[in-house]
Protein backbone atom coordinates (compact mmCIF):
# COMPACT_ATOMS: atom_id res chain seq x y z
CA UNK A 1 0.00 0.00 0.00
CA UNK A 2 1.41 3.42 -0.96
CA UNK A 3 2.01 5.93 1.90
CA UNK A 4 -0.86 8.26 0.88
CA UNK A 5 -3.29 5.36 0.86
CA UNK A 6 -2.00 4.25 4.29
CA UNK A 7 -2.55 7.76 5.64
CA UNK A 8 -6.08 7.87 4.26
CA UNK A 9 -6.91 4.54 5.89
CA UNK A 10 -5.42 5.78 9.17
CA UNK A 11 -7.59 8.91 9.13
CA UNK A 12 -10.66 6.79 8.39
CA UNK A 13 -9.84 4.59 11.36
CA UNK A 14 -9.51 7.59 13.65
CA UNK A 15 -12.82 9.03 12.48
CA UNK A 16 -14.52 5.67 12.79
CA UNK A 17 -13.31 5.31 16.39
CA UNK A 18 -14.39 8.91 17.08
CA UNK A 19 -17.89 8.12 15.91
CA UNK A 20 -18.04 5.55 18.69
CA UNK A 21 -16.08 7.27 21.48
CA UNK A 22 -17.18 10.84 20.73
CA UNK A 23 -13.74 12.03 21.94
CA UNK A 24 -11.81 14.88 20.29
CA UNK A 25 -10.08 13.84 17.08
CA UNK A 26 -6.68 15.13 16.02
CA UNK A 27 -5.60 14.78 12.40
CA UNK A 28 -2.52 16.48 10.91
CA UNK A 29 -2.30 18.69 13.98
CA UNK A 30 -5.99 19.76 13.80
CA UNK A 31 -8.23 18.85 16.71
CA UNK A 32 -11.97 18.46 16.16
CA UNK A 33 -14.34 18.66 19.10
CA UNK A 34 -18.04 18.03 19.47
CA UNK A 35 -20.16 20.88 18.08
CA UNK A 36 -22.78 22.43 20.36
CA UNK A 37 -26.40 21.63 19.67
CA UNK A 38 -25.88 18.44 17.67
CA UNK A 39 -27.85 15.28 18.52
CA UNK A 40 -26.29 12.80 20.94
CA UNK A 41 -24.29 10.22 19.08
CA UNK A 42 -23.18 12.59 16.30
CA UNK A 43 -19.65 11.63 15.22
CA UNK A 44 -16.76 14.01 15.82
CA UNK A 45 -14.79 14.51 12.62
CA UNK A 46 -12.17 16.84 11.24
CA UNK A 47 -13.41 19.10 8.43
CA UNK A 48 -12.95 17.77 4.93
CA UNK A 49 -10.36 19.62 2.91
CA UNK A 50 -12.81 20.94 0.29
CA UNK A 51 -11.96 24.19 -1.52
CA UNK A 52 -15.40 24.13 -3.15
CA UNK A 53 -18.56 23.62 -1.11
CA UNK A 54 -21.70 24.20 -3.26
CA UNK A 55 -23.87 24.33 -0.13
CA UNK A 56 -22.37 27.73 0.72
CA UNK A 57 -24.49 29.10 -2.14
CA UNK A 58 -27.65 27.61 -0.66
CA UNK A 59 -27.24 28.97 2.84
CA UNK A 60 -30.26 31.32 2.95
CA UNK A 61 -33.37 32.22 1.00
CA UNK A 62 -31.99 35.72 0.46
CA UNK A 63 -28.85 34.39 -1.18
CA UNK A 64 -30.69 31.62 -3.06
CA UNK A 65 -33.04 34.22 -4.52
CA UNK A 66 -30.17 36.45 -5.52
CA UNK A 67 -28.40 33.81 -7.61
CA UNK A 68 -31.47 31.94 -8.91
CA UNK A 69 -30.93 31.04 -12.56
CA UNK A 70 -34.58 30.98 -13.61
CA UNK A 71 -37.74 32.61 -12.36
CA UNK A 72 -41.45 32.17 -12.84
CA UNK A 73 -44.06 34.87 -13.20
CA UNK A 74 -47.64 35.23 -14.54
CA UNK A 75 -46.13 36.97 -17.58
CA UNK A 76 -44.85 33.56 -18.70
CA UNK A 77 -48.33 31.96 -18.70
CA UNK A 78 -50.81 31.55 -21.55
CA UNK A 79 -54.26 30.69 -20.23
CA UNK A 80 -56.20 28.11 -22.30
CA UNK A 81 -59.93 28.88 -22.52
CA UNK A 82 -62.61 26.39 -23.56
CA UNK A 83 -65.70 28.14 -24.91
CA UNK A 84 -69.11 26.72 -25.80
CA UNK A 85 -72.46 28.04 -26.97
CA UNK A 86 -74.42 27.15 -23.83
CA UNK A 87 -75.97 29.52 -21.32
CA UNK A 88 -73.86 28.40 -18.36
CA UNK A 89 -70.41 27.02 -17.61
CA UNK A 90 -69.94 23.26 -17.87
CA UNK A 91 -67.41 21.53 -15.59
CA UNK A 92 -65.00 19.18 -17.38
CA UNK A 93 -64.98 16.00 -15.28
CA UNK A 94 -61.47 14.92 -16.27
CA UNK A 95 -60.01 18.38 -15.57
CA UNK A 96 -61.07 19.43 -12.04
CA UNK A 97 -61.49 23.18 -11.74
CA UNK A 98 -61.69 23.73 -15.50
CA UNK A 99 -64.94 24.60 -17.29
CA UNK A 100 -66.27 25.05 -20.75
CA UNK A 101 -67.12 28.72 -20.44
CA UNK A 102 -70.43 29.98 -21.76
CA UNK A 103 -69.82 32.46 -24.56
CA UNK A 104 -70.34 36.02 -23.37
CA UNK A 105 -70.00 37.47 -19.88
CA UNK A 106 -68.57 34.30 -18.34
CA UNK A 107 -65.63 34.38 -20.75
CA UNK A 108 -65.02 38.08 -20.10
CA UNK A 109 -65.17 37.61 -16.33
CA UNK A 110 -62.71 34.71 -16.42
CA UNK A 111 -60.20 36.68 -18.46
CA UNK A 112 -60.70 39.72 -16.21
CA UNK A 113 -59.72 37.62 -13.19
CA UNK A 114 -56.63 36.29 -14.98
CA UNK A 115 -55.59 39.81 -15.97
CA UNK A 116 -55.98 41.02 -12.41
CA UNK A 117 -53.33 38.45 -11.46
CA UNK A 118 -50.92 39.40 -14.24
CA UNK A 119 -51.92 36.76 -16.81
CA UNK A 120 -52.60 38.72 -20.00
CA UNK A 121 -52.22 36.01 -22.62
CA UNK A 122 -55.00 33.58 -23.58
CA UNK A 123 -55.55 30.90 -26.19
CA UNK A 124 -59.05 30.05 -27.37
CA UNK A 125 -60.39 26.53 -27.90
CA UNK A 126 -64.01 26.43 -29.14
CA UNK A 127 -66.31 23.44 -28.62
CA UNK A 128 -68.13 23.33 -31.91
CA UNK A 129 -71.74 22.09 -31.84
CA UNK A 130 -71.99 18.68 -33.48
CA UNK A 131 -74.43 19.87 -36.13
CA UNK A 132 -71.78 22.26 -37.47
CA UNK A 133 -69.11 19.58 -37.84
CA UNK A 134 -68.48 18.16 -41.32
CA UNK A 135 -65.82 15.94 -42.94
CA UNK A 136 -64.27 19.01 -44.60
CA UNK A 137 -64.50 21.18 -41.44
CA UNK A 138 -65.41 24.40 -43.23
CA UNK A 139 -66.83 25.84 -40.02
CA UNK A 140 -63.18 26.45 -39.08
CA UNK A 141 -63.10 29.62 -41.19
CA UNK A 142 -66.64 30.86 -40.61
CA UNK A 143 -66.17 34.59 -39.87
CA UNK A 144 -69.01 34.33 -37.35
CA UNK A 145 -67.83 31.07 -35.82
CA UNK A 146 -67.46 30.64 -32.08
CA UNK A 147 -63.70 31.17 -32.11
CA UNK A 148 -63.91 34.31 -34.22
CA UNK A 149 -66.71 35.79 -32.09
CA UNK A 150 -64.77 35.04 -28.90
CA UNK A 151 -61.72 36.84 -30.26
CA UNK A 152 -63.79 39.93 -31.03
CA UNK A 153 -65.53 39.72 -27.66
CA UNK A 154 -62.25 39.72 -25.75
CA UNK A 155 -60.60 42.37 -27.89
CA UNK A 156 -63.57 44.66 -27.35
CA UNK A 157 -63.35 44.13 -23.59
CA UNK A 158 -59.54 44.13 -23.30
CA UNK A 159 -57.79 45.70 -26.31
CA UNK A 160 -54.34 44.88 -24.92
CA UNK A 161 -54.96 41.20 -24.14
CA UNK A 162 -52.71 38.94 -26.18
CA UNK A 163 -54.92 36.43 -28.00
CA UNK A 164 -53.57 33.18 -29.43
CA UNK A 165 -55.68 30.80 -31.49
CA UNK A 166 -55.66 27.15 -32.42
CA UNK A 167 -55.28 26.46 -36.13
CA UNK A 168 -56.41 22.89 -36.80
CA UNK A 169 -59.50 21.21 -38.17
CA UNK A 170 -60.25 18.66 -35.44
CA UNK A 171 -62.71 20.83 -33.42
CA UNK A 172 -64.76 21.23 -36.61
CA UNK A 173 -64.15 17.87 -38.28
CA UNK A 174 -66.86 15.23 -37.88
CA UNK A 175 -64.10 12.62 -38.28
CA UNK A 176 -62.16 14.04 -35.32
CA UNK A 177 -58.91 14.59 -37.21
CA UNK A 178 -56.74 17.67 -37.63
CA UNK A 179 -56.94 17.24 -41.40
CA UNK A 180 -59.41 16.19 -44.06
CA UNK A 181 -59.73 12.39 -44.25
CA UNK A 182 -59.99 10.65 -47.61
CA UNK A 183 -62.30 7.63 -47.83
CA UNK A 184 -59.33 5.23 -47.72
CA UNK A 185 -58.10 6.79 -44.45
CA UNK A 186 -55.36 9.03 -45.83
CA UNK A 187 -55.11 12.43 -44.13
CA UNK A 188 -54.85 14.94 -46.98
CA UNK A 189 -51.94 17.33 -46.47
CA UNK A 190 -52.08 20.09 -49.07
CA UNK A 191 -55.88 20.29 -49.17
CA UNK A 192 -55.91 20.59 -45.39
CA UNK A 193 -53.29 23.35 -45.53
CA UNK A 194 -55.55 25.38 -47.82
CA UNK A 195 -58.29 25.35 -45.21
CA UNK A 196 -55.82 26.04 -42.39
CA UNK A 197 -54.77 29.18 -44.26
CA UNK A 198 -58.39 30.31 -44.51
CA UNK A 199 -58.89 29.56 -40.82
CA UNK A 200 -55.81 31.56 -39.81
CA UNK A 201 -56.84 34.53 -41.96
CA UNK A 202 -60.36 34.52 -40.48
CA UNK A 203 -58.87 34.53 -36.97
CA UNK A 204 -56.52 37.38 -37.84
CA UNK A 205 -59.39 39.39 -39.27
CA UNK A 206 -61.30 38.85 -36.01
CA UNK A 207 -58.39 40.40 -34.09
CA UNK A 208 -56.08 37.52 -33.11
CA UNK A 209 -52.52 38.52 -32.25
CA UNK A 210 -50.95 35.11 -32.86
CA UNK A 211 -52.26 32.12 -34.80
CA UNK A 212 -51.06 28.70 -33.68
CA UNK A 213 -51.09 25.82 -36.16
CA UNK A 214 -51.28 22.63 -34.09
CA UNK A 215 -52.15 20.29 -36.97
CA UNK A 216 -48.65 19.03 -37.91
CA UNK A 217 -49.29 19.14 -41.67
CA UNK A 218 -46.19 19.65 -43.81
CA UNK A 219 -45.60 23.17 -45.11
CA UNK A 220 -48.42 24.81 -43.22
CA UNK A 221 -46.33 27.50 -41.50
CA UNK A 222 -45.04 28.92 -44.77
CA UNK A 223 -48.44 28.73 -46.40
CA UNK A 224 -50.11 30.49 -43.46
CA UNK A 225 -47.42 33.19 -43.43
CA UNK A 226 -48.00 33.90 -47.11
CA UNK A 227 -51.78 33.92 -46.66
CA UNK A 228 -51.60 36.32 -43.73
CA UNK A 229 -49.23 38.67 -45.52
CA UNK A 230 -51.29 38.59 -48.69
CA UNK A 231 -54.34 39.75 -46.71
CA UNK A 232 -52.44 42.54 -44.95
CA UNK A 233 -51.89 40.76 -41.60
CA UNK A 234 -48.11 41.09 -41.54
CA UNK A 235 -48.29 42.02 -37.84
CA UNK A 236 -49.92 38.73 -36.81
CA UNK A 237 -47.48 36.19 -35.36
CA UNK A 238 -47.33 32.44 -35.87
CA UNK A 239 -46.71 30.16 -32.91
CA UNK A 240 -46.08 26.82 -34.56
CA UNK A 241 -46.64 23.55 -32.74
CA UNK A 242 -43.22 22.50 -34.00
CA UNK A 243 -42.86 19.28 -32.02
CA UNK A 244 -46.33 17.94 -31.27
CA UNK A 245 -46.18 14.30 -30.31
CA UNK A 246 -48.81 11.58 -30.72
CA UNK A 247 -49.15 11.47 -26.96
CA UNK A 248 -51.38 9.57 -24.57
CA UNK A 249 -51.60 12.71 -22.39
CA UNK A 250 -54.28 14.47 -24.48
CA UNK A 251 -57.31 12.54 -23.29
CA UNK A 252 -58.97 15.18 -21.05
CA UNK A 253 -58.53 17.85 -23.75
CA UNK A 254 -60.34 15.68 -26.26
CA UNK A 255 -63.09 15.18 -23.71
CA UNK A 256 -63.38 18.94 -23.37
CA UNK A 257 -63.81 19.53 -27.10
CA UNK A 258 -65.20 16.14 -28.17
CA UNK A 259 -62.40 16.10 -30.74
CA UNK A 260 -61.19 12.48 -30.59
CA UNK A 261 -61.11 10.49 -33.85
CA UNK A 262 -64.46 8.89 -34.67
CA UNK A 263 -65.11 5.36 -35.87
CA UNK A 264 -65.36 4.89 -39.62
CA UNK A 265 -68.37 3.71 -41.62
CA UNK A 266 -68.64 0.91 -44.14
CA UNK A 267 -67.43 3.02 -47.07
CA UNK A 268 -64.88 5.09 -45.12
CA UNK A 269 -61.80 4.19 -43.13
CA UNK A 270 -61.06 6.66 -40.31
CA UNK A 271 -57.64 6.29 -38.64
CA UNK A 272 -58.18 5.54 -34.93
CA UNK A 273 -55.31 7.82 -33.86
CA UNK A 274 -53.20 10.73 -35.11
CA UNK A 275 -49.88 8.95 -35.50
CA UNK A 276 -49.80 9.55 -39.25
CA UNK A 277 -49.10 13.24 -38.72
CA UNK A 278 -48.19 13.82 -35.07
CA UNK A 279 -44.65 12.88 -34.04
CA UNK A 280 -43.54 9.52 -32.66
CA UNK A 281 -42.76 9.83 -28.91
CA UNK A 282 -39.62 7.74 -29.52
CA UNK A 283 -38.07 10.40 -31.78
CA UNK A 284 -35.79 13.25 -30.74
CA UNK A 285 -33.79 14.27 -33.83
CA UNK A 286 -36.98 14.60 -35.86
CA UNK A 287 -37.88 17.65 -33.77
CA UNK A 288 -34.77 19.41 -35.05
CA UNK A 289 -35.88 18.78 -38.63
CA UNK A 290 -39.33 20.23 -37.87
CA UNK A 291 -37.74 23.21 -36.13
CA UNK A 292 -35.48 24.00 -39.07
CA UNK A 293 -38.44 23.87 -41.44
CA UNK A 294 -40.67 26.05 -39.24
CA UNK A 295 -37.99 28.70 -38.76
CA UNK A 296 -37.30 28.83 -42.49
CA UNK A 297 -41.03 29.12 -43.22
CA UNK A 298 -41.51 32.11 -40.93
CA UNK A 299 -42.56 30.85 -37.49
CA UNK A 300 -42.21 33.45 -34.73
CA UNK A 301 -42.50 31.06 -31.76
CA UNK A 302 -41.92 27.30 -31.53
CA UNK A 303 -44.08 25.04 -29.38
CA UNK A 304 -43.33 21.66 -27.79
CA UNK A 305 -46.32 19.54 -26.77
CA UNK A 306 -46.65 17.82 -24.28
CA UNK A 307 -44.39 19.38 -21.67
CA UNK A 308 -42.99 17.32 -18.80
CA UNK A 309 -42.26 14.08 -20.71
CA UNK A 310 -40.48 16.12 -23.41
CA UNK A 311 -38.19 18.48 -21.50
CA UNK A 312 -35.26 17.16 -23.53
CA UNK A 313 -36.98 18.39 -26.69
CA UNK A 314 -37.63 21.80 -25.13
CA UNK A 315 -33.93 22.09 -24.34
CA UNK A 316 -32.96 20.90 -27.80
CA UNK A 317 -35.04 23.57 -29.50
CA UNK A 318 -33.78 26.20 -27.05
CA UNK A 319 -30.19 25.31 -27.98
CA UNK A 320 -30.82 25.28 -31.73
CA UNK A 321 -32.85 28.42 -32.42
CA UNK A 322 -32.96 32.04 -31.36
CA UNK A 323 -36.77 32.05 -31.56
CA UNK A 324 -38.88 32.05 -28.38
CA UNK A 325 -39.89 28.58 -27.19
CA UNK A 326 -43.29 27.74 -25.73
CA UNK A 327 -44.41 24.54 -24.07
CA UNK A 328 -47.86 23.09 -23.46
CA UNK A 329 -48.50 21.75 -19.95
CA UNK A 330 -51.19 19.49 -21.32
CA UNK A 331 -54.49 18.26 -19.93
CA UNK A 332 -53.21 14.82 -18.91
CA UNK A 333 -50.37 16.33 -16.90
CA UNK A 334 -52.80 18.71 -15.20
CA UNK A 335 -55.26 15.89 -14.47
CA UNK A 336 -52.53 13.72 -12.90
CA UNK A 337 -51.43 16.47 -10.54
CA UNK A 338 -55.03 17.20 -9.57
CA UNK A 339 -55.81 13.52 -8.95
CA UNK A 340 -52.71 12.99 -6.81
CA UNK A 341 -53.42 16.17 -4.82
CA UNK A 342 -57.04 15.17 -4.21
CA UNK A 343 -55.80 11.91 -2.70
CA UNK A 344 -53.28 13.70 -0.51
CA UNK A 345 -50.34 12.07 -2.27
CA UNK A 346 -48.53 15.32 -2.98
CA UNK A 347 -48.63 19.01 -2.20
CA UNK A 348 -50.41 20.47 -5.24
CA UNK A 349 -49.01 23.97 -5.00
CA UNK A 350 -45.41 22.83 -4.62
CA UNK A 351 -45.68 20.17 -7.33
CA UNK A 352 -47.42 22.43 -9.86
CA UNK A 353 -45.00 25.32 -9.36
CA UNK A 354 -42.07 22.89 -9.58
CA UNK A 355 -43.40 21.56 -12.89
CA UNK A 356 -43.79 25.08 -14.27
CA UNK A 357 -40.30 26.04 -13.13
CA UNK A 358 -38.91 22.93 -14.82
CA UNK A 359 -40.29 24.19 -18.14
CA UNK A 360 -38.47 27.46 -17.62
CA UNK A 361 -35.24 25.69 -16.63
CA UNK A 362 -35.44 23.53 -19.77
CA UNK A 363 -35.62 26.69 -21.87
CA UNK A 364 -39.29 27.60 -22.34
CA UNK A 365 -40.17 31.28 -22.55
CA UNK A 366 -43.94 30.77 -22.55
CA UNK A 367 -46.08 28.11 -20.86
CA UNK A 368 -49.61 27.15 -21.84
CA UNK A 369 -51.01 25.81 -18.61
CA UNK A 370 -54.40 25.18 -17.04
CA UNK A 371 -52.74 26.22 -13.79
CA UNK A 372 -52.32 29.81 -15.03
CA UNK A 373 -54.80 31.40 -12.62
CA UNK A 374 -53.98 29.17 -9.62
CA UNK A 375 -50.24 29.53 -10.15
CA UNK A 376 -50.55 33.31 -10.44
CA UNK A 377 -52.39 33.36 -7.11
CA UNK A 378 -49.74 31.18 -5.48
CA UNK A 379 -46.95 33.39 -6.79
CA UNK A 380 -48.79 36.41 -5.37
CA UNK A 381 -48.86 34.75 -1.98
CA UNK A 382 -52.53 33.79 -1.90
CA UNK A 383 -53.52 30.51 -0.27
Amino acid sequence: MVPSAQAACSRKAVISRAAVTEKPVTTNGTTARAKPGVPEGTPIVTPQNLPSRPRRNRRSETFRSGIRENWLSPAHFILPIFVHEGSSNEPIASMPGINRLAYGKNVVDHVAEARSLGVNQVVIFPKTPDHLKTPSAQEAFNPNGLSQRTIRLLKDAFPDVEIYTDVALDPYNSDGHDGIVRDDGVILNDETVEYLCRQAVSQAEAGADCVSPSDMMDGRVGAIRRALDREGHTHVSIMSYTAKYASAFYGPFRDALASAPKAGQAHRRIPPNKKEYQMDPANYREALREAAADEAEGADIMMVKPGMPYLDVVRSLRDNTSLPISVYHVSGEYAMLKAAAERGWLNEKDAALEALMCFRRAGADLILTYYSVEAAKWLAGEK
